[in-house]
């Protein structure tokens, strides 16, 4: 009877696992080359819409899209188009535009983007710089565009973007002021009381902190109680140049201090390979 008991409680165990493993993150840091925006999707109003952004954040395609869209007053606009070449991705299939899910096109928010068919919407999104409120569903023939989370924090790298450039033709890549998604970071919780520094590499070098604790090959995270100062490093290897800092990381210092009562960092540190003469 015991031993049933034990097999249960491990089963119980294994369940609450599963139902925990099967619950998608709701909260995604997305960041940029000048900051990160964090999204709260809603997947019991935009369960459609909410679902199709966590498969391609999952598939990673959202890595080095573009910022492409960037009208003041209005909205910014992303997740298409490659920084590359300035040319759209494959998407997946098109989703059903269920804008007439109660959420409003509100300052912060994030909505699907689509052609003028409805159902027409694939990865693209934007994020409403002011009350859109003419861009929600009002009849079938005038069905709006789906709404599905909003920002909860970096509206000030929002700004950033909206005040950078406004640009809505292609070529994208011609633009040197172009915003792109470096990383995106998934969670089910934003903890007030911890700070998370992430580094990615960017070339051959590494990153160390001071508290100790980030000690970088390709990519690191240095989790630490929220207090005060940390101070990152990077020193590039022999044949390399620390070229600057990206993400919530901003300049061309190879040390750099930030201050942990701000919350998560996102970080790139770009490191270039020097150039030879020939002799």
């Amino acid at each position: 009877m015991r031993r049933l008991a034990i097999l249960l409680c491990l089963g119980l165990a294994s369940f609450k696992q599963a139902a925990v493993a099967a619950t998608p993150p709701s909260i995604f840091e997305l960041q940029t080359n000048v900051g990160t925006i964090t999204f709260k999707v809603d997947y019991t109003k935009a369960p459609i819409s909410a679902n199709n952004f966590y498969k391609y954040i999952q598939s990673g395609f959202y890595k080095n899209t573009l910022f492409h869209r960037s009208i003041k007053g209005f909205v910014v606009q992303g997740g298409g188009y490659s920084r590359f070449d300035g040319k759209l991705k494959t998407t997946l299939a098109t989703i059903v535009n269920e804008s007439n899910n109660g959420l409003s096109n509100k300052t912060g928010t994030i909505a699907m983007a689509r052609t003028s068919d409805p159902n027409s919407a694939t990865s693209q999104f934007f994020v409403n710089l002011t009350d859109n409120l003419f861009l929600d569903y009002a009849s079938a023939s005038s069905p709006g565009y789906a709404v599905f989370g909003s920002v909860i924090d970096g509206m000030d790298v929002v700004g950033k973007i909206a005040n950078s450039a406004t640009y809505n033709d292609l070529p994208f890549t011609g633009f040197p002021s172009l915003v792109y998604i470096q990383n995106v970071f998934s969670s089910y919780a934003l903890n007030s009381n911890v700070s998370l520094t992430r580094i990615t590499l960017n070339g051959s070098g590494t990153v160390t902190s001071s508290p100790a604790g980030l000690n970088c090959g390709t990519a690191c995270v240095l989790s630490q109680p929220v207090l005060g100062k940390v101070i990152l490093t990077a020193t590039p290897i022999s044949g390399f140049s620390f070229t600057g800092w990206t993400g919530d990381c901003q300049g061309f210092n190879r040390t750099i201090t930030l201050d942990t009562l701000k919350g998560n960092h996102n970080c790139m540190a770009t490191f270039t390979k020097d150039s030879t003469v020939a002799q």
